[in-house]
């Protein structure tokens, strides 16, 4: 049944995948379904402009195409993500404790025992130090599992 349908579309068929393929890749994480999908379309429109004018492209030079083509482009999307460059100018965008580590801040708490509170815009972070007290201006040296620690400026 699917062989008849396949028959039935001829060079259509890869377009027909192509498409397939490319709609799976935006449903689906990841990228890899969108260079197999660009591989059968470029498959497929050689197919359709080809056709039965060249003798040699039969389904076997058609599947040997598509599967060096889809290495071609795994191969190069993949050299192509990698060299991307993910740095950023805000590498502290959406983590909010690491911004604070350098930023200077005033005590609301003493720090004692090693505890205190400091206030930082509109939230009250728990801080580990060197026992001082509370109206010290104090300076954010790391962040340890949600807790500042800071040292006295």
């Amino acid at each position: 049944m699917i062989s008849d349908l396949i028959s039935e579309l001829g060079p259509w068929a890869w377009l027909a995948l192509g498409l397939l393929l490319l709609v799976a890749e935006v449903l689906a994480p990841g990228i890899y379904l969108l260079f197999f999908g660009l591989a059968a379309m470029v498959v497929g429109i050689i197919s359709v402009f080809a056709g039965d004018s060249v003798p040699w492209w039969t389904w076997h030079g058609q599947m040997i195409l598509f599967g060096v083509l889809s290495a071609a482009f795994v191969i190069y999307g993949h050299r192509w993500v990698k060299s991307r460059d993910q740095t950023s100018d805000q590498p502290h965008l959406n983590d909010r404790q690491g911004a604070m580590v350098g930023r200077t801040a005033t005590l609301a708490d003493p720090i004692e025992n090693g505890v205190g509170k400091i206030k930082l815009g509109d939230t009250v972070w728990r801080v580990t130090g060197p026992d001082l007290a509370a109206g010290k201006k104090v300076v954010v040296e790391a962040n340890e599992n949600g807790v500042l620690r800071v040292a006295s400026t």
